[in-house]
């Protein structure tokens, strides 16, 4: 890894853990499994410094890539999206987590253009299920979809779920680099390190 790179994981992973969007415990996740360590990003909005530092670090990273538009996915990725886009003078859309059942009935919210390519952000991935279902959404809209962003890669599948629809992923840290670097710091235990790596490693399913 880069040394900005690393720097800037490192950052990340203390900012997060100081606004207690780490949690170690037992949780069940979007996607059904159950895991021993939950990030919530929803609390960084409420941190405004501390959200500024994040979204400006997320529009570093994507400045260079060529998209059009940004997407936001309900409901932790909006307000990550909505300040992005507002930083990089991009116009901003938002993906419902299901269609309205009244009004107009759409799952995409905003005004764009069929041909337009999107750029997508949302603050957690896991297994890509969430992802999937918005990319296809979108193309469904006539919209095109090669990149995505989040802020913390869980690296359970989802990178290799987009790849196969053709879209990248990119994250500003991952999940076990997040691990290292409390554990380093000495905020976690030796023992929640293990089991959080063991569980990341894939063996164990018990939390």
């Amino acid at each position: 890894m880069p040394k900005e790179r690393l720097y800037m994981a490192e950052e990340l992973a203390i900012i997060l853990y100081k606004l207690g969007c780490v949690k170690i415990g037992s949780f069940k996740l979007t996607s059904g499994m159950w895991s021993p360590i939950y990030i919530d990003l929803r609390r960084l909005p409420s941190h405004p410094e501390e959200f500024d530092r994040i979204t400006d670090i997320c529009a570093r990273r994507v400045k260079d890539l060529k998209f059009d538009l940004i997407c936001g996915i309900a409901t932790g990725g909006i307000p990550l999206a909505a300040v992005v886009a507002f930083k990089l003078k991009k116009p901003f859309i938002y993906a419902r987590k299901e269609e309205k059942r009244h009004g107009l009935s759409r799952l995409i919210e905003g005004d764009y253009t069929a041909g337009s390519e999107v750029l997508i952000i949302d603050d957690v991935a896991t297994t890509g299920g969430t992802l999937e279902r918005v990319v296809k959404a979108l193309r469904n809209q006539g919209l095109k979809v090669s990149q995505a962003l989040v802020v913390v890669d869980r690296e359970q599948g989802a990178r290799e779920r987009l790849s196969k629809l053709g879209v990248a992923l990119h994250a500003l840290t991952t999940l076990k680099d997040i691990v290292a670097v409390l554990f380093r710091a000495e905020l976690i235990s030796s023992e929640d390190y293990e089991r959080v790596m063991k569980y990341l490693r894939g063996e164990s399913d018990v939390v």
